[in-house]
C-alpha cells in the first residue's frame, strides 16, 4: 500500500513540475521594438536592352531607390556599362553577373511595424508572478513609429562627424574634467578667503 502512494505522489509532483516550466521567451522580449518589425524583401526585374530601358530604370530608381542591385549582362557590354555607372550615381549597391540576358533585379528590402495585440490576455496561471505577453507593447509602438527609416534598427548607420561630435565631447569631458570657476563672494573676494579671514 505505501508503495502505491509513493508512486501516486511521485506522479502527482511531476505533473505540478510540468506545468510550471515556463518558455525561455517569457524572460526576455518584453517591451523591445524590435519584437514589432517584420522585414520583408521584394525584387522588381527590369529589362535593360537599349538606352531607352536605362533612361525609365533611372527615373524609377530616382523616384524608389532600392536596397541593392543585381545586374545579368554579357561581358563587356555598352549598355550593361551605363547601367551600373546609373546606378553609382544613385549609391545602390551592385554585383553583377554574366549572363545573356540584359536585366537587372532591383531588390527591395522592406522594415515594416506590427501594431499592438490589443485584446486582454489572460496570465492567471503564472507561478512566477511574470509580466503578461504584451507587457510593454504599447511603449515598443511608440518607440518604432518614431523613427523615419526602419531600416536602423535591423542595419544601422555609423555616426557621422557632426552625430559624433557630443558624444566625443561627453566622454573627454568625463576623462578630463574641465576647471571650474572659482567662487567669488559680494565684494569681488574669493569665498576661500572671507572664510579663511573670519
Amino acid at each position: 500500500m505505501t508503495f502505491v502512494k509513493h508512486v501516486v505522489l511521485v506522479a502527482a509532483l511531476a505533473a505540478l513540475q510540468a506545468c510550471s516550466i515556463l518558455p525561455p521567451q517569457t524572460f526576455t522580449g518584453h517591451g523591445d521594438p524590435e519584437s514589432l518589425l517584420d522585414v520583408s524583401t521584394e525584387v522588381v526585374n527590369l529589362s535593360v536592352h537599349d538606352q531607352t530601358a536605362v533612361d525609365s530604370l533611372s527615373q524609377f530608381v530616382e523616384k524608389d531607390q532600392p536596397s541593392r542591385a543585381e545586374l545579368y549582362c554579357p561581358a563587356q557590354a555598352e549598355v550593361c556599362e551605363q547601367t551600373m555607372s546609373m546606378l553609382d550615381v544613385y549609391g545602390v549597391p551592385y554585383e553583377s553577373f554574366q549572363s545573356s540576358e540584359y536585366m537587372v533585379a532591383l531588390v527591395y528590402e522592406r522594415v515594416l511595424t506590427r501594431d499592438c495585440e490589443n485584446r486582454f490576455i489572460d496570465n492567471t496561471i503564472n507561478p512566477y508572478n511574470m509580466h503578461s505577453p504584451t507587457f510593454g507593447c504599447s511603449m515598443a509602438v511608440n518607440m518604432a513609429q518614431m523613427v523615419t527609416d526602419k531600416k536602423q534598427f535591423v542595419r544601422p548607420d555609423l555616426l557621422g562627424p557632426m552625430d559624433a561630435v557630443k558624444g566625443v565631447q561627453i566622454y573627454r569631458n568625463y576623462l578630463e574634467p574641465p576647471a571650474l570657476p572659482e567662487p567669488e563672494g559680494l565684494d569681488g573676494e574669493s569665498l576661500v578667503q572671507d572664510i579663511e579671514l573670519q
